[in-house]
């Protein structure tokens, strides 16, 4: 059984790419497959993000991790609830569990992510990434002083660990 990522993203990678590296570090999620959800135009800096994650999943023990994006459009959160549930339907018809990355991302576009997900008996994870600082959001995870940065998996606290 795999295990998959699911997180929506706006334009700055390091939410995303941060939270992966926090979630396999602290929590020992390393997934085998991505799921990037963006609204954005333009999605130029997918090609890097898959890149830079492909690194960092493969230095905690993934390999040829599969990073796919989606594209959605913005302020339909009924259409991205939909895509997050065809995702999901096709990731546990894998046979594959999965987690949501809550830090990245707007939280309306959030919100609509985790209703179809939440509950949902393959979720294992619901993670978030708080940074005491807006100051540091922009830079990679490891330039971030560790005092900065508080991780959660919300499901783990929900249900009290």
């Amino acid at each position: 059984m795999g295990k998959a990522l699911i997180s929506v993203i706006s334009t700055n990678v390091y939410g995303l790419l941060n939270s992966m590296w926090c979630s396999a570090r602290r929590f020992g999620f390393v997934p085998s497959r991505v799921h990037i959800l963006s609204s954005e135009e333009g999605l130029e800096t997918h090609a890097m993000l898959r890149e830079m994650a492909s690194i960092v999943l493969e230095e905690h023990g993934a390999e040829a991790p599969h990073i796919e994006s989606h594209r959605f459009d913005s302020g339909d959160l009924s259409g991205l609830a939909s895509l997050v549930s065809s995702i999901i339907d096709d990731e546990v018809s894998r046979g594959n569990s999965f987690a949501i990355d809550a830090t990245p991302g707007k939280k309306n576009e959030m919100i609509a992510c985790l209703a179809r997900s939440l509950g949902h008996p393959g979720c294992e994870h619901v993670f978030y990434s708080e940074l005491s600082s807006y100051e540091n959001t922009r830079k990679p995870f490891i330039l971030i002083p560790c005092q900065f940065i508080t991780p959660y998996d919300i499901k783990r606290e929900a249900r009290g660990r």
